[in-house]
Parts: C-alpha cells; sequence; structure tokens
C-alpha cells in the first residue's frame, strides 16, 4: 500500500510513519521542513506546505491512503494566529480532499482530530455523538476540517474517517511544551511548574496506543463489508485525572524537589474531557492499554537525556 503522512515531522505522524514501515508499506511523508523526529526514517520525504494546492495534488497522487496530520497543533497558537490557523487546518484539509477527489479511485482520507470540537461536555464520558461547541479558534478550525471532510465523502464518495485525540502523549518527539513533557522536563531538572487553573480534568492517551488504533482504523477501513467511511472514532482511556494530579505525579516519579504553583486558567482552555472510548472499542477492537503511571514512567527514560 502507497500511503502519504501529511505533518509527518510532527510527533504523531513520525511514530505513526515508523509502523508504517515496519509493516512494509510504502511511506511518503509531508511537511513544511523535516527534522529530529524523521532523521532515522529511511522514506520520501515531501517539503511542502498543504496551503499550496499543487504541491498537495503531486504528493497524493498514486497514493492508497492519506493520514492528514498536518495542522496548527496547538489551542494557544491558534489563539496567537488565527489566520494561519484557519488556512493551514481547514484550506489545508479541503486541499487534501479536493486532490483525492480527483484521483481515480479516490485514496482514503484518514483525518486527525481533535477534543477540543466539542467544547465544554454537557455530561462525562463524552462519545461521538456529544454536541458540538468549540470555544478556541483551533477547535472550531478542526470541526469546520470535519465538516469538509464529511461533506467531500457524501458529495463525492471520497471516503473519509474521522480520528479523534485527546492528549496524546510519551514520547520526546512531542512539542516539548506540551503539558506533560514540560512537567515532566521541569521535574528533572528541579524547576518550578506552574499550572493554569490545575483543576481542568482531561483524559490521556499514551502514543503506542494512539498509533494502534490509527493502524486498526485503516485495516477495518479496508474490510468491504465493515466499512467505516464517513464515521468518526475516539482514541481515549476513558479515564480523567486533573491537571495539578499529573504535575503531582510526575514530581513524585522523579523525585523532584520542583514547587507546583497555580496561576488563572485560560478563558480558551476546556476545563474538563473525559473521553467514551466504546465506539472504537466495538468497531476497531481498539483499547488504551498503558496505564498512566506506565506511560509517565516510558517518557520520563526518554526524556532524561535531554533534561
Amino acid at each position: 500500500m502507497k500511503v502519504l503522512v501529511t505533518g509527518g515531522n510532527g510527533f504523531i505522524g513520525s511514530h505513526l510513519a515508523d509502523r508504517l514501515i515496519d509493516m512494509k508499506e510504502s511511506v511518503s511523508l509531508l511537511d513544511l521542513r523535516f527534522g529530529p523526529n524523521t532523521g532515522s526514517i529511511d522514506c520520501r520525504k515531501i517539503h511542502a506546505d498543504v496551503r499550496d494546492y499543487d504541491s498537495v495534488k503531486k504528493a497524493v497522487h498514486g497514493a492508497d491512503a492519506v493520514f492528514h496530520f498536518a495542522a496548527v497543533s496547538r489551542v494557544v497558537w491558534g489563539q496567537e494566529r488565527p489566520l494561519d490557523c484557519w488556512q493551514t487546518n481547514v484550506l489545508g484539509t479541503l486541499n487534501i480532499l479536493e486532490a483525492c477527489r480527483k484521483m481515480n479511485p479516490s485514496p482514503l482520507v484518514l483525518y486527525a482530530s481533535s477534543r477540543e470540537v466539542y467544547g465544554e461536555p454537557q455530561h462525562f464520558p463524552v462519545d461521538e455523538n456529544h454536541p458540538k461547541n468549540p470555544k478556541s479558534v483551533y477547535g472550531m478550525s478542526k470541526l469546520c476540517a470535519e465538516k469538509s471532510c464529511l461533506s467531500y465523502y457524501h458529495a463525492f464518495g471520497v471516503k473519509t474517517v474521522i480520528l479523534r485525540f485527546s492528549n496524546i502523549y510519551g514520547s520526546r518527539r512531542d512539542q516539548l511544551d506540551r503539558v506533560a513533557p514540560k512537567f515532566m522536563l521541569r521535574s528533572l531538572c528541579n524547576e518550578p511548574i506552574t499550572v493554569y487553573g490545575g483543576d481542568q480534568v482531561l483524559d490521556f492517551t499514551f502514543i503506542d496506543d494512539a498509533i494502534t488504533g490509527i493502524l486498526q482504523a485503516l485495516d477495518r477501513a479496508n474490510v468491504e463489508d465493515q466499512d467505516i467511511a464517513g464515521e468518526d472514532f475516539h482514541f481515549v482511556t476513558g479515564k480523567g485525572v486533573s491537571v495539578y494530579s499529573l504535575a503531582k505525579k510526575i514530581t513524585g516519579l522523579c523525585g523532584s524537589s520542583s514547587v507546583i504553583s497555580r496561576e488563572d486558567s485560560r478563558e480558551f482552555e476546556v476545563q474538563s474531557f473525559i473521553g467514551n472510548p466504546m465506539k472504537s472499542l466495538k468497531r476497531l477492537g481498539f483499547v488504551a492499554r498503558t496505564e498512566l503511571e506506565d506511560g509517565l514512567r516510558m517518557l520520563k527514560s526518554q526524556l532524561e537525556s535531554i533534561a
């Protein structure tokens, strides 16, 4: 199978590339730039911007499946750079879909979305049918991209599957200022840790579990009598932990003298999310097997060398 991964130098994209190559698939990566995350990955690497349709069309040509992970991928970045967020997350997705529409047959598109599409949940755990009311620029851009995927599926037959993630962690390839690696690095260095609010309860999913779920979706999408095109799936644990508790767990794991302090929560951040994994379990066989404490230990071992 020929596979294109956009955002291929990113945290999830690079780990997915490793697994696909281990499976002997023909992999191409597309990203604005390539660095240490993909330095050891031996495959075709395309330097391009998903906002450029001509580049996207060339990259998509010949692919059997496209994993579309390229994005302005942080809530705070969307607030700081809203136009860039909208152009990358929505126009970039439309470019992928349009390029796929013009191929015969059209590749399967697996789109990486986010828990941020729900905004503040009305009930827990949050399933895929929960109302969607984003509170951030990033969340709204991801919801619009989801709807673009569905429109291309229903109007043009482009097979799309929406993959919804929640606080993936567990590798030094992550953005190191995201909550889990940031707390871990500060703990390892005995530096102060600031939590914004701290009472937010979130669902943290280990990277290896997320990758397994993605590949299960790819496998199931290619089974004719169990077609999942046009559907959405959570890759979550169904368990919540507060951000303050996460900081305490990490400092305890590291035996750290870091002082944890609180500041006011930021109004654009969702305060609570615990996802319901049952649809992914029933339809894909997905189970998040890694307990948080075990995942944090593995993250610690990866970050110790750079702390």
